[in-house]
């Protein structure tokens, strides 16, 4: 760790370069820098959306800015921010890092009745997916410019013991790793050189092999063989997740599941080491250099620098085997193919292409669907609107975000949502692309890439009220404007609010409504333009917006409460219309179909 008066030169890397291009981030001020932290670390598709639902920052926040809750991925994150100005030879606030040990304990075990608003439903959401067992590792971070310092480490160490108590207490059959991170300069740059598929362990490597074969392309040569499993566990220990810097994701770590690859990658070393090769996918590496020397037994092949693509799991899995377990996999083989390659294109599409993490997602698939293949090709006709349809984007995507992407997940949850289903975009995302039937109920024959701009829109409009309000002062919020402030801080809120203005949708168009997959903007408008004319309807909604608040109590999971807020809300709605009609007439004039003048 770097003394707190020793400055680096850092400050002006190209992470914090990257970290100033974000011109996205600017509105969320403070929070701006522990979400581009948590966009590197994360690497979610849509930082508004993320920060819509994980950013907890207020006057009472229990020394916590940020509190992630990702079921799919099974990890939690508790994360305080601080930025400082000028920042050389200063010292980060070991007071801020000491805060996240009441952070977690208030987000673990206080006393839901006195948590506050801004975190409750955070706890609310934290322990139920604990209690689920569906989460295996909690990470708790402190994020700020300036050199990391050891004092820090200590500070976070002890909210690390405090965390690990509370779950082993309060959670006694979760299987859960607690860690820590300080990322200070030093940390951003090198989780910035990470994403920037960098090789980071230059080392010249023997490995003996048998055989192998190489092959070649324009401006690739590749080769492929089998290596022992003993000289991968050798690497791991001297380099650790160094190894895996081309990799978006780390070694995720292992839980005593049978449903957790990283167990079954041990389990098949251990128990069949000798037939490891052939039930194991095998690794993907980029390296700078590679060649094979000596014939027979004293054959090898020596490659020079070495970073892992794919099978960052089956490496950390090995890597992390007891000693005593080393015999066993000194008969295991490893399927590993070397990769070199000049051409920066084709590096970049080496990790795009082979990166899974930890398994082929299910958009992967969708990607080629038809339904898909021809929204890809109505966007080309919306103006500023880029949307993949499932295809993975570029190595780039967490370090520099383009505007007009429309994420995939946010496309998928509004579409949910404003179709009446707000729980499953909220709770269940990914069954949405899971799912055949589930599926095919929201990218149907009749889902238009207008359409998806319309609803789109709407989860953006929402969205920026809530960071309008949570922008505001706290002093200088009116009554209407704390109770907005109350509903948005429950986990799902924004979803919901999406949802009941789309059930809502012939009230407010003051017209009968056929098919709700017709309704579109006249014009052929981009999705912020759409999110300006939806703004007005989104502030006439948030009127009503405590009748929805008891649905959001369990993150949107008692449907019958879902069902009934929205119920109770349309009711509202539909009593308000004509006290306020020229706002809604106007909207209206401006969507398809239009009212039937016959």
């Amino acid at each position: 760790m770097a003394d707190a008066g020793s400055s680096t030169s850092t400050m002006n890397g190209p992470g914090w370069t990257a970290f100033e291009a974000r011109k996205d981030l600017e509105v969320y001020g403070d929070n701006a820098h522990l979400l581009f932290v948590a966009d590197l670390r994360l690497n979610f598709d849509d930082v508004d959306t993320f920060a819509s639902t994980a950013l907890t920052d207020g006057s009472n926040d229990k020394k916590c800015d940020l509190v992630s809750v990702d079921r799919d991925a099974g990890v939690i994150v508790v994360a305080q921010g601080f930025v400082k100005g000028n920042p050389d030879g200063k010292a980060p606030p070991a007071n801020k890092a000491t805060d996240l040990n009441a952070a977690v304990s208030w987000l673990l075990a206080g006393d839901l009745d006195q948590v506050p608003e801004t975190l409750r439903s955070a706890a609310i959401e934290a322990r139920d997916a604990l209690r689920a067992d569906e989460i295996t590792e909690i990470q708790i971070w402190f994020t700020h410019n300036m050199d990391e310092v050891k004092n820090v480490d200590d500070e976070l160490d002890q909210a690390r013991k405090t965390a690990d108590a509370l779950v082993r207490q309060n959670f006694p059959d979760a299987a859960v790793d607690v860690t820590y991170a300080q990322v200070g300069r030093k940390t951003l740059e090198a989780d910035y050189k990470k994403i920037q598929a960098t090789i980071l362990v230059t080392d010249e490597i023997e490995f003996p092999i048998v055989d192998g074969f190489e092959t070649a392309g324009t401006s690739w040569s590749a080769y492929n063989t089998a290596i022992l499993a003993t000289d991968l566990r050798q690497l791991w220990k001297k380099h650790g997740t160094l190894l895996m810097s081309p990799n978006i994701r780390d070694y995720l770590g292992v839980r005593k599941s049978e449903r957790n690859i990283n167990f079954g990658i041990k389990k098949t070393a251990k128990e069949r080491p000798e037939d490891f090769q052939i039930f194991n996918n095998g690794i993907t590496a980029m390296v700078h250099e590679f060649k094979v020397e000596g014939e027979g037994d004293t054959r090898k092949l020596v490659v020079t620098g070495l970073g892992i693509v794919n099978g960052g799991q089956t490496t950390g899995s090995i890597g992390t085997l007891a000693d005593a377990d080393v015999e066993a996999l000194s008969r295991a083989r490893v399927q590993v193919r070397f990769v070199k390659s000049s051409d920066l294109e084709i590096m970049e599409s080496v990790v795009r292409y082979n990166n899974t993490q930890n398994k082929v997602e299910t958009t992967d698939f969708r990607s080629k669907d038809a339904v898909q293949d021809r929204l890809r090709a109505e966007f080309e006709k919306v103006p500023d609107a880029q949307y993949r349809g499932g295809r993975r984007g570029g190595v780039d995507d967490a370090i520099k975000r383009d505007r007009s992407v429309l994420p995939d997940s946010s496309v998928a949850q509004a579409l949910a949502a404003f179709h009446g289903e707000p729980n499953l975009a909220y709770n269940e995302l990914r069954q949405i692309w899971d799912n055949d039937a589930t599926y095919a109920r929201f990218f149907n024959e009749f889902v238009s890439a207008r359409h998806i701009v319309f609803c789109y829109s709407l989860l953006k409009a929402v969205e920026k009220a809530k960071l309008d309000i949570s922008s505001k002062d706290t002093a200088k919020r009116t009554k209407a404007e704390t109770g907005h402030t109350t509903f948005f801080s429950n986990r799902g809120s924004s979803l919901l609010l999406v949802g009941a203005i789309g059930l809502s949708v012939e009230t407010i168009l003051g017209r009968a409504v056929v098919n709700n997959y017709e309704l579109q903007f006249k014009q052929n408008l981009s999705p912020e333009k759409a999110r300006e004319l939806w703004q007005p309807i989104v502030a006439a909604g948030l009127a009503f917006s405590s009748r929805l608040t008891n649905a959001t109590n369990l993150g949107l999971k008692n449907q019958d409460r879902v069902k009934q807020a929205i119920t109770d809300f349309t009711g509202l709605i539909e009593a308000t219309r004509d006290a306020d009609t020229a706002k809604f007439d106007t909207f209206a004039d401006v969507v398809l179909p239009a009212a039937d003048k016959t």
